[in-house]
């Protein structure tokens, strides 16, 4: 699998070929280990007949048809997984899914929770961003990145979708990774932002 962070690549003249070693964004090459990704038709109404089991070293591709957002994922997720961390990045998020994270905090189901949520959000959703800023750890950037991470003692988690925190009655995209190189790159690239963000 090729992992590629683009403020890492140094693009080459017009015309000039790339040098073997080189960061070259090749797209994504299977891992040898997951050749038949698990490739997901979304069932109306429940999540899992359409998520199903997540396997350690198997890929789930779905699309959501606009029945779940990104954190009714993340919930769905969490009960085989068992108590997690979540860090997660999203571009709009609201009150009623802020409500639920708290939920699951006070049962014990969430470990810790940190927001990475665009600059926007102040302005767009400010009873939402209101509550980030007086129950959870939040920054700030300029982003449309949707990527959560999953993680406890056993498992390590990446979602990379098109989902937001809300909401939306639309077709929705999004992969759950279960390789721990996925997720160590996902996970340096969002630590990274949040440790740069602003309240």
């Amino acid at each position: 699998m090729v992992l590629v962070r683009t403020a890492d690549l140094q693009p080459s003249a017009c015309g000039q070929e790339f040098r073997a070693g080189e960061m070259v964004p090749l797209g994504m090459i299977q891992l040898p280990e997951d050749p038949n990704p698990d490739l997901v038709e979304f069932v109306p109404g429940v999540l899992t007949k359409s998520i199903g089991l997540i396997e350690p070293g198997r890929q789930k591709h779905y699309y959501s048809d606009g029945n779940f957002n990104l954190l009714r994922l993340i919930f769905h997720i969490l009960r085989q997984t068992g108590p997690s961390h979540i860090l997660m990045s999203t571009y709009s998020i609201s009150q009623d899914s802020l409500e639920q994270v708290q939920n699951r905090i006070n049962r014990g189901e969430i470990l810790s929770v940190r927001f990475l949520i665009d600059n926007r959000v102040k302005v767009m959703s400010p009873k939402p961003f209101q509550m980030l800023k007086e129950g959870f750890q939040y920054r700030c950037v300029s982003l449309h990145a949707k990527v959560a991470l999953v993680w406890n003692d056993f498992w390590n988690l990446s979602i990379v979708t098109s989902q937001n925190a809300t909401d939306n009655p639309k077709l929705e995209r999004g992969v759950i990774f279960t390789d721990q190189s996925v997720f160590n790159f996902d996970k340096t690239i969002l630590e990274d932002a949040f440790n740069r963000g602003t309240d």
